[in-house]
């Protein structure tokens, strides 16, 4: 697998969270490099990312952006953030050198090396800094051949430089992951209690105690290997910021099995009164509170995603660990006039409409209740973890059955699926066979998307002809339509079942949410941006939207592509409650002909509806699209004798 700089994990991190193009050139302004440097960078990380089920999409005048459905840049981002898939910068590889050497007894090359993923010679010729750093702060690395090298020097200057670099903020990130499998490990559960005990007797909450325990933890390593400090040393000698406390001094006193001498029980104590506070013990109890709201919230909605599809939480825990903690934030930030602004809403209403709107919906009821208001921004980032969560529970249940047909011989065709392998990862792969073969097969069994190196008709599924030799812009073709061809399922398994589980088994008809004014059928336009206009212009005309709207909803599929086509041949479209809606209004255009949708074209839709939703508690887009999903209802779409009162009287 190829191995990614630490630049090029921050790009592509930063890949994952965006949704639309970025440029090369704003890349480049983002890392402060050249535009040639990031050019490079975007090769490697486009290898690394196909090496993951992900792909890097590249369009000319808009820039990349990373291809991949929500789940799959979940475990990408997972991946990025695992240290043993990391490579390190030089300072980073120094600065382990540096915390190894304060670890353990003796340090060799190798162990470094072995961490860091580099060779012995790389560490070796640049561990003169680790020299540097240590001769700075009077400790000296004495080196053996053939055993390795340790430090020599006074206790309390091994110590400093130790909190030196355990207090790097930058460096934080890059240590973590030692520091918690050398000392919290063994001493993490110990450490645990004395915090405890020294935060319930003085009524306070450390604000860091994570990393407090770190250092607390660095301090019974050295005691266990009998590198303590002198007798008679004072806490004005450590210089740490602490001040004189003698009941804290007290308390740790009754630890003797942990702190064995008064200088121990001194530095601890200054290190302790020296940490910065969150709050009083008063202000933690109020936090369980909203802890125990937000929990009784993220079980709520995660129940309510369970009602469509079942949830192993087990595989999920982090993501939902996550989750509580994000809805413990915005509970405190509600409750304390706080409002996140971003423009992450335009963004998450486009590209996972249908569970934001879940999420609306599930989120005004849970507001009333709690006494808590959540905007906008609020609301998309809770709908991203919500589309996490099901996204990973239905992956396999909404995977393309892919079919490969070629008439050239099996060895050929499979060099040529060999080829596809990262394109097809997340599929359900049969062939190849024949085109006679591929027929008959279809006839009795369900296929998604046929890949076929030849003409070939077929009505039971869509259909992609690719090159034999598979160019760039071949490969690039397939990894589109298998986007496409993913989501389209995606959301057809959402809505059967969010049809499915609707109360009382209630019927809902687009009369009940579009006004007959509102629907126009048989319109002529041959483009999608003059669709949504034309769609759009009865509810303009009667002052439900501005103009601003309009133009909102046309933007919206530029930056971030036909997303909304949501059901075959119906795209949904809307923009935000802040771009010039006054009222909930809806609206509904039927084309004479099918138009190709999208900046890319990629998409084909013989319908348009124009939502503006203003109440949390509506959920328009949801009734809608369970109605347009009916293959009946499509069929009548397509009817040449479709008229308003026709389109008016579906549903679900």
């Amino acid at each position: 697998m190829i191995e990614l700089t630490g630049r090029q994990r921050a790009c592509l991190r930063a890949l994952c969270v965006r949704g639309g193009f970025s440029t090369v050139e704003s890349l480049a302004r983002m890392f402060d490099v050249s535009s040639r440097t990031m050019r490079t960078d975007l090769k490697a990380i486009e290898s690394f990312a196909l090496d993951n089920g992900c792909s890097i999409e590249r369009v000319p005048g808009k820039g990349v952006r990373l291809s991949a459905s929500k789940a799959s840049s979940l475990r990408l981002r997972d991946m990025l953030d695992d240290g043993e898939n990391r490579v390190y910068e030089r300072r980073e590889r120094d600065a382990i050198a540096e915390l190894l050497l304060t670890l353990r007894p003796v340090v060799k090359f190798q162990d470094i090396s072995n961490y860091c993923h580099v060779s012995k010679q790389t560490i070796a010729s640049h561990f003169s800094d680790v020299d540097d750093f240590y001769e700075e702060n009077g400790v000296e690395v004495i080196r053996e051949p053939g055993v390795g090298s340790h430090l020599a020097g006074a206790e309390i200057d091994v110590r400093r430089c130790f909190l030196g670099l355990v207090s790097d903020v930058e460096l934080y990130s890059v240590l973590r992951p030692l520091l918690i499998d050398e000392l919290l490990a063994e001493y993490g559960d110990k450490v645990a209690v004395l915090i405890d005990a020294v935060q319930e007797a003085r009524q306070v909450v450390f604000a860091d105690q994570e990393r407090l325990a770190i250092v607390i933890s660095f301090v019974l390593m050295r005691i266990s290997r009998s590198c303590m400090l002198p007798a008679g040393a004072t806490d004005e000698e450590f210089d740490i910021g602490s001040q004189d406390d003698p009941g804290i001094g007290r308390l740790l006193s009754e630890y003797d099995n942990l702190l064995p001498t008064e200088p121990e029980i001194v530095f601890v104590a200054s290190i302790l009164l020296s940490q910065r506070l969150s709050g009083t013990r008063r202000i933690v109890d109020e936090r369980h509170a909203g802890n125990d709201e937000a929990s009784s919230i993220s079980r709520e909605l995660v129940c309510a995603l369970r009602e469509l599809h079942e949830i192993d939480e087990s595989s999920l825990q982090h993501v939902l660990e996550g989750f509580t903690r994000h809805l413990r934030a915005a509970i405190y930030r509600s409750r304390n006039g706080i409002q996140i602004q971003a423009e992450v809403p335009v963004q998450i209403t486009s590209s996972i409409p249908l569970l934001y709107d879940f999420t609306r919906k599930h989120l005004a009821a849970v507001e009333t209740r709690y006494g808590i208001s959540l905007n906008d921004s609020e609301v998309a980032y809770i709908a991203m973890y919500l589309d996490a969560i099901y996204e990973t529970s239905v992956r396999d249940a909404v995977a393309l059955d892919v079919l490969f047909a070629c008439s050239f011989g099996l060895a050929s065709s499979s060099i040529l699926m060999t080829r596809l392998s990262h394109a097809l990862a997340d599929c359900h792969v049969v062939g190849p066979m024949s085109l006679e073969e591929a027929k008959e097969y279809i006839d009795s069994h369900n296929v998604d998307l046929v890949i076929t190196t030849n003409h070939f008709d077929c009505e039971g599924a869509p259909v992609l002809e690719v090159d034999p030799l598979l160019n760039q812009e071949a490969l690039d073709a397939v990894k589109r339509q298998i986007t496409t061809a993913s989501y389209s399922k995606l959301c057809s398994s959402f809505l059967r079942s969010y049809s499915a589980k609707s109360a009382d088994g209630e019927t809902s008809s687009v009369r009940e949410v579009v006004d007959p004014s509102a629907v126009q059928v048989g319109v002529e336009c041959d483009d999608w941006r003059e669709a949504i206009r034309k769609a759009a212009n009865p509810l303009l005309r009667a002052g439900y939207i501005e103009q601003h709207y309009v133009d909102r909803m046309v933007s919206a599929v530029e930056d971030y592509g036909p997303y909304m086509v949501l059901t075959p041949g119906m795209a949904y479209v809307h923009a935000g409650v802040n771009d010039g809606i006054r009222d909930n209004c809806a609206a509904i255009l039927v084309l004479s002909h099918p138009i190709a949708f999208g900046p890319a074209r990629e998409k084909r839709v013989r319908g348009i509806a124009v939502l503006g939703i203003r109440d949390k508690e509506r959920s328009d887009l949801l009734s809608l699209a369970s109605i347009f999903e009916r293959d009946s209802n499509l069929r009548t779409l397509e009817s040449p004798e479709l008229d308003v009162e026709s389109v008016l009287g579906m549903h679900d």
